[in-house]
């Protein structure tokens, strides 16, 4: 029956045919569109929101981090510093060492100066200057300072000993390491 129409009106219906054809598929593909994108919008609007959840507590991790380093930074400071205190509590007053070597002196004795050094861990030697009456009484003083526990070493240099009365002497006193 194709065969009587007219060529004309032949590519006329065909091109209807096309057109119609085309257009019934461009109306399946828009529907299939628009039913998948229904069907996944819950989908896309689920995990923005899984994300915007998922960044807020990584930033809320984030601020919790930068404070336990700074509240930890604060702690070793405030540790450090406690040693410090600690290590200076335990360490002997240089009072109480002036004190006990007074106690230490002979009536021939006359201590004027102290001088006390510290290194980081142990008391260095102390030095004292002072006059002594005789020469006796010099070498008592330093017997004296020998016999105490607590010392180890006395120097008394000789050239202290060369006057008879009126002694400047300069004794150095080395603390046993236990101070």
């Amino acid at each position: 029956m194709i065969n009587l129409i007219p060529t004309a009106a032949k590519r006329s219906v065909t091109f209807e045919y096309w057109m119609r054809v085309v257009s019934v598929w461009m109306i399946i593909l828009c529907f299939i569109i628009i039913i998948t994108t229904l069907l996944l919008l819950p989908v896309y609007v689920l995990l923005n929101s899984k994300i915007a959840a998922y960044a807020a507590s990584a930033e809320e991790a984030l601020d919790s981090v930068s404070e336990y380093e700074i509240s930890s930074s604060a702690l070793i400071d405030a540790s450090v510093q406690a040693g410090l205190i600690l290590d200076l509590t335990e360490r002997e007053n240089f009072s109480k060492l002036v004190k006990e070597i007074e106690t230490l002196q002979n009536p021939g004795i006359a201590i004027t100066s102290f001088v006390f050094t510290r290194t980081d861990t142990a008391l260095a030697p102390i030095s004292l200057t002072g006059t002594a009456t005789t020469r006796q009484a010099l070498a008592d003083f330093r017997e004296t300072l020998l016999n105490n526990p607590r010392i180890e070493k006395v120097v008394l240099p000789i050239s202290d000993l060369t006057q008879v009365r009126d002694i400047v002497f300069t004794v150095t006193v080395t603390m046993k390491s236990d101070i």
